[in-house]
């Protein structure tokens, strides 16, 4: 049996961002850094760009102030898996979980309640849409920076 080694890290998040990992942590009983993994997953999974240039920072509220830091453990293989990701995108773990934040979100939050049958669970997505509405302008340039294609 193989010894798998853990290693400790952290990320700097939007305030709205770390607010939303709560209370979805919170409603599901799923640790905010479990939520996090899954949305870099789901970036990761969804997009079809080769390398991406110029610097993805235009969502980030450069006040430090607002900013929550938010420590997860990665395994080996998400160590390579985020690693590769981080140098193919040229952008930060962080960048890319908020990313998924804006374009995955409800998706996430929807396959949570299918996976756990939760279909009572008190609408969420009300603070995110308030969120989401903030960064509407942006959600075109994400698409296209990462070249995110849409699944129906």
């Amino acid at each position: 049996m193989k010894l798998e080694i853990i290693r400790y890290t952290s990320a700097n998040l939007d305030g709205d961002f770390y607010g939303e990992l709560i209370d979805a942590s919170n409603l599901f009983n799923i640790p905010e850094s479990t939520i996090f993994k899954d949305l870099l997953d789901i970036v990761i999974k969804n997009n079809n760009c080769c390398h991406v240039y110029g610097l993805l920072t235009e969502y980030q509220n450069h006040a430090p102030e607002t900013w929550e830091k938010l420590n997860y453990s990665l395994t080996e293989d998400e160590i390579e898996v985020l690693g590769k990701a981080k140098q193919k995108y040229k952008m930060s773990i962080s960048k890319l979980a908020f990313i998924g934040f804006i374009l995955f979100w409800e998706l996430l939050i929807y396959s949570y309640k299918i996976r756990l049958k939760m279909n009572t669970a008190k609408d969420y997505s009300c603070s995110y849409i308030t969120i989401k509405e903030k960064f509407k302008k942006l959600i075109p340039y994400f698409m296209k920076r990462l070249n995110i294609i849409k699944k129906e």
